[in-house]
């Protein structure tokens, strides 16, 4: 979820009736350039920047939005380089459990260390990203950093499927990363899609352009419902009558 979309009162709103089929939350920071997100992401990203809503003063709105279920924040480096110490502080005191910066291993890989120092630091774990054509050996680095998770991007950009064979990238990563936490995302649209990711080895997956997508149509009742039919389907054996 774009932090504050589509503006703050409705964002608290979206999230409480999202929140019984969720098992945590990925808020993005607005930016001027969310470069590795889709295009119905970006058009929320873009609207919460002409709203003003962006970089530091964004992540301070948290502390006025009671989130009932724990998340992460994911943000680009590139926006934040010169002021990480003071983001990350930001974060943690806003009560986020990580950051993710989609763009650290790609494109600042000498800022990794800075990254994992200033993260344990504020008190925050810390979490990495992977693309669908991830180097092995950095699957392996991660896995061996104890992170809080390794989100695994299963596409080139969010909401964007390509003929990418998902399911064997997801059994790769796992085998790769051993019993560390696997989140997987981009273009998951369906509870069957989901289930198989979770079957081939991911312990969560996040839906981010197929709820949006409906926010942005004003149909939150089929954001929820799309969001409960995802969570019936990846929790069959312990709500094997529907969700609760």
């Amino acid at each position: 979820m774009t932090l504050g979309y589509p503006d703050v009162s409705k964002f608290s709103e979206i999230l409480e009736n999202l929140a019984p089929y969720v098992g945590f939350y990925e808020i993005g920071i607005p930016t001027r350039n969310p470069k590795y997100d889709g295009p119905t992401i970006r058009t929320t990203h873009y609207h919460m920047v002409r709203s003003g809503i962006t970089g530091l003063e964004a992540l301070k709105l948290l502390d006025k939005i009671e989130i009932i279920k724990p998340f992460t924040i994911m943000a680009y480096l590139s926006e934040f380089i010169a002021q990480l110490r003071l983001f990350l502080e930001e974060a943690a005191a806003v009560g986020a459990l990580c950051v993710l910066f989609p763009d650290l291993a790609f494109e600042y890989p000498e800022m990794i260390d800075k990254y994992i120092e200033e993260s344990e630091r504020v008190g925050l774990r810390t979490c990495f990203f992977a693309s669908s054509r991830f180097p092995h050996q950095w699957l392996r680095l991660y896995a061996a950093l104890n992170p809080l998770y390794i989100y695994l991007g299963l596409q080139p950009a969010t909401g964007i499927k390509l003929p990418i064979f998902v399911e064997k990238n997801v059994r790769i990563a796992r085998l790769l990363i051993g019993d560390r936490y696997l989140v997987v995302g981009f273009a998951i649209r369906t509870p069957e899609v989901a289930l198989s990711l979770i079957k081939n080895g991911a312990d969560a997956i996040v839906i981010g352009s197929a709820i949006i997508e409906r926010i942005i149509n004003n149909d939150v009742k089929g954001a929820v419902e799309l969001a409960h039919k995802i969570h019936a389907s990846i929790n069959i054996k312990n709500h094997p009558t529907g969700c609760r």
